[in-house]
């Protein structure tokens, strides 16, 4: 079994994980939406070519009509600065408009920020998933094959 763990690059002092989801409330959405996710997409990919602060962005479905993004920021001053302008500013006013005219859609963000200190990660046989995507990897080995001693926190009670 390949064990590895993944760290926060250098620079990266405080991780800025944003969930934008999409929801479809009915049928009529479904086209939107879909275009929606297509051009979110597109733009993760510009954004990361970039070098805006995006580190990586995932996909993610949390059922039929419910679906979106998970993005990995350098901070939270990087993803600030990329929302307030194209193509993310159109897309939120969009979004509003098509659920104050047709209420058939709906769209959320979540987000959150990380110190460095409360990160950490092992993947047991998987692909470079998340912040072993951006991150520096090694193996999982000694001190780094639990999530206690990966965060600091040995001796510390349960």
């Amino acid at each position: 079994m390949q064990r590895i763990v993944a760290s926060l690059p250098d620079s990266v002092e405080e991780l800025c994980l944003i969930r934008l989801g999409l929801v479809v409330r009915k049928l009529s959405a479904w086209p939107y939406a879909a275009r929606l996710g297509r051009e979110i997409a597109r733009s993760a990919v510009e954004a990361i070519g970039s070098g805006a602060g995006l580190l990586a962005s995932e996909p993610f479905r949390a059922g039929w009509g419910h679906f979106g993004v998970l993005q990995y920021w350098s901070s939270f001053g990087a993803l600030e600065a990329w929302s307030h302008r194209p193509p993310h500013s159109d897309w939120w006013r969009g979004a509003l408009e098509r659920m104050r005219t047709r209420g058939d859609f709906g769209i959320y963000h979540e987000t959150f920020l990380v110190p460095r200190a409360g990160v950490e990660s092992i993947y047991l046989d998987c692909p470079r998933v998340g912040i072993a995507s951006f991150g520096p990897t090694g193996e999982a080995v000694g001190r780094s094959t639990t999530s206690r001693d990966r965060l600091g926190r040995r001796g510390e009670g349960g």
